[in-house]
């Protein structure tokens, strides 16, 4: 009788010393963690497809590709005048964004997040805005935006750490840092 309670077998006890092993690595225990993140993901995702005949569409679109016609023009001023203006207001806002980014590009972090936003091209940032907004003019603005605000952050504090210092010791005392700041660093750094 004590046999039958006593008794394992080998092989349960083996799996369950080598599963105990391998979530004692943390790589291990991270990967199941994306996975449960992804298998639970995968419950709330819209993956069904909406075309009645997707392969026609497909089709459709390799076919433009082999074949374009370049006679056919309506509509063309109106998406050249749509492409300016998504790539102006993109570069725009990009500048604005990446001077307030230079003011701080001083620190670490935002080192770090200026780099990793300008290694993305603007193409994967529009891939990735198509998902949130469709075919949005916010999703072009975005993805030229973005990019560009660590290029112009990167460049920005460039023209700044460069800029003379003489100025402002020459400020008298009391001098705001605000107005220093537009006085000494920001003229100077434009007139150079």
């Amino acid at each position: 009788m004590s046999l039958l309670t006593n008794w394992r077998p080998q092989t349960s006890c083996r799996c369950i010393r080598i599963c105990r092993a391998m979530l004692s690595y943390p790589t291990v225990r991270t990967s199941l963690i994306f996975l449960a993140i992804a298998l639970v993901g995968l419950l709330f995702a819209d993956i069904a497809i909406t075309a009645n005949n997707p392969w026609r569409d497909l089709g459709n679109f390799f076919l433009g590709v082999l074949t374009p016609n370049f006679f056919s023009s309506e509509g063309l001023l109106t998406a050249l005048l749509r492409t300016v203006a998504f790539a102006f207001v993109g570069v725009t806002v990009g500048g604005v964004c990446g001077f307030f980014l230079a003011l701080a590009y001083r620190f670490l972090p935002v080192r770090v997040f200026c780099a990793f936003i300008r290694a993305i091209h603007e193409l994967f940032w529009a891939l990735i805005f198509l998902q949130f907004f469709g075919f949005h003019p916010l999703t072009g603005v975005l993805a030229i935006a973005i990019p560009y605000s660590g290029i112009f952050a990167k460049v920005y504090s460039e023209i700044l750490e460069e800029a003379d210092p003489e100025p402002g010791r020459l400020l008298p005392p009391g001098t705001g840092t605000i107005a220093a700041f537009l006085y000494t660093g920001f003229l100077i750094a434009g007139s150079s």
